[in-house]
């Protein structure tokens, strides 16, 4: 309350705006009560909300009128920030794992200098054997041709 007659006093000559006027007279007692320290609050979600805003706005507002665009962005910015229906969401289904080949080439590219078993590994499922016939698709270094060197243009 102090800052506001302040503000009056040193600048009665122009007209408190309602921002600033709800800042002086409530700014206080918003302070006091915020369970968050200030310095604790960042724009880091307004930014990771950016690239919905983007999405939202290309895909689903509508585009004759500013407003119209603007309103419809909000509405769909809320219905995605809203607690109840966020709860309401089907949980995604985990999709099947990496093929047996996928895994199988990916351990056949470890270095030399580890040895490594496809039991070692706690991620893997123990039933999965893999077989080392599925190299055969592959080119051998005698069949590979050599990379061109381009950095002599």
């Amino acid at each position: 309350m102090d800052t506001a007659r302040l503000y009056i006093r040193l600048y009665p000559w122009y007209p408190t705006s309602p921002t600033v006027n709800k800042i002086l007279i409530h700014g206080a007692t918003v302070i006091k009560n915020c369970l968050f320290p200030i310095g604790q609050l960042s724009d880091e979600a307004a930014k990771a909300r950016n690239k919905h805003f983007r999405k939202y706005s290309e895909h689903f507002a509508r585009k004759f009128s500013r407003e119209a665009c603007n309103l419809d962005i909000l509405n769909r910015l809320l219905l995605t920030s809203d607690p109840l229906l966020s709860g309401m969401r089907s949980t995604r289904v985990k999709r099947s794992s990496f093929l047996k080949e996928t895994v199988g080439m990916l351990l056949s590219a470890e270095p030399s200098g580890l040895t490594s078993s496809a039991t070692d590994d706690p991620f893997l499922d123990e039933e999965m054997s893999f077989d080392e016939e599925s190299d055969e698709d592959c080119l051998s270094e005698s069949e590979m041709s050599p990379v061109e060197d381009l950095s002599s243009d």
